[in-house]
Parts: structure tokens; sequence; C-alpha cells
């Protein structure tokens, strides 16, 4: 007599993936990225998404708040007799045309892909620099300053110095409510059912409380619980803002 197993669906793959720390989150976004089309949930999907993808082009306030952290800003410096790393600076030291602009609060815009690199290449003790938004042009600017120029200071580089324990905080906050949406979701359905409603998927999503740099909810927008097949479900986080003012590089 023959046995069949039965195909193991999207949240049974998620379900063992989020107990394992060894598997990349990227896999585990894509079967949240599934689960949210089979759905029709666009708020999980484009969660999952934005997650994969990263929110690069996306205005601040699209941010999650796990992904806002703090950071000193720091310099690298020369002049003719002597040369200065990792110096830490005030935000109030750069061009007075930043100010307001660039800060010691930032917002991490890389998909978890590259985030999970970046802590895999990271040394240990030693922050990762992220580089300040115009940096080459902030630092030519002070240069050509008086206080720069007098005493012919060169800026060699502006960064963001950030620990890569910080950036694992954001991956391990990630890992977190992906298992607590499978918790959540799994409290919803009979047991030895595998394939969740759409109503299920709604309510464990809104259940994990993903909210944005505005402190705006990632939800639907509709009043029903969730989106029939087929129907227009939108996903609101917050009144639209105008993009960062200078595009972000590492």
């Amino acid at each position: 007599m023959w046995m069949f197993r039965r195909e193991r669906q999207p949240l049974d793959q998620l379900e063992q993936g989020v107990l394992d720390d060894s598997i990349p989150l990227a896999g585990l976004l894509r079967h949240a990225l599934i689960i949210g089309g089979h759905a029709s949930s666009q708020a999980l999907q484009k969660w999952a998404l934005n997650e994969l993808k990263g929110y690069e082009g996306q205005p601040e306030s699209a941010v999650p708040d796990y992904r806002r952290i703090k950071a000193p800003i720091q310099a690298d410096s020369s002049s003719p007799f002597w040369q200065r790393r990792g110096q830490t600076i005030s935000a109030l030291q750069l061009p007075a045309f930043t100010h307001g602009k660039i800060s010691e609060d930032i917002g991490i815009y890389f998909g978890v892909g590259q985030l999970e690199n970046m802590i895999a290449r990271a040394t240990h003790g030693v922050a990762t620099r992220l580089s300040l938004h115009g940096a080459a042009e902030i630092r030519a600017l002070m240069a050509a300053s008086e206080p720069y120029r007098s005493r012919s200071i060169i800026i060699d580089d502006l960064y963001w110095a950030v620990s890569p324990l910080v950036l694992q905080d954001i991956v391990d906050q990630l890992r977190t409510r992906l298992t607590q949406f499978v918790a959540e979701l799994r409290s919803t359905m009979p047991s030895g059912e595998h394939r969740p409603t759409q109503e299920q998927v709604h309510r464990a999503f809104q259940s994990i409380n993903i909210t944005t740099g505005d402190n705006s909810p990632v939800t639907l927008a509709a009043p029903m619980a969730y989106a029939e097949s087929g129907s227009a479900a939108t996903a609101a986080s917050g009144t639209p803002q105008q993009g960062r003012w200078w595009p972000w590089r590492r």
C-alpha cells in the first residue's frame, strides 16, 4: 500500500523555520509573503516584501519602529600634523543646512538579507560604518569653512557608527514577530488544520503590533476584518510624507 506524505504548507515551513536561528530570515519572509497572498492580506504582503527588499526610497514614516536606532556620528580627519579616526562629533558641528535633517536618530533601510550579511561580516567590537546622507558634499563644505581651512584639516569620512549588536537586535525582533504571528495564527486554527483562513491571517498579523516611524500601525484600512479574494484592501501607514532629503549610501 502506497503511503503519501502531506505536502508541507507555507505555514508549516514558517513555523519550523522561526524556531531555528540558523535559517536565514529571507526565506521565512518569503513564506509569510505567500501566506499573505493566499489570504489576500495586502498588509502582510507589504510588510514581508519591505523587509525583504528594504525600505529604500520610502518616506521615513514608513520605517517600522524596531528599525529606528540611535548611533553616534563619527568623523575621520587629518592635517599635515596628525590623523584622527573614529572621533565622535555632534550633529551641530555639521553645516547649518543639515541641522534638523541629520542626527543620531536613524532608520535602518537595508533588506533583511543584507542586514544578516552585514552582521556576519562584522568584526567583534568594531562598529559598522554607515555613511551620512550627502557625506561627500558635507565633507567638502566643512573643509572649505574657516575653522578647517585655516588649519589645513581635511575630513576624510563622515558616518554613523552602528554596533553590530544593534543590527542583530533588529533581526532578532523581526524573527520574534514572525514567531508571534505563527503562534497567534495557530491559536485560532483547529487542531490538524494547516491552511489558515483569510480572517485568521488578518487577525494574527494585526496582533504582532507593527508600528511605523510616526507611530501608525501597519494595518488594513478597510473596515472588514479581511479582504475577500480579488477585492482591494489597502495598507495604511500614516499620512504620506516627502521622501528622505538624501539617498542612503553605505
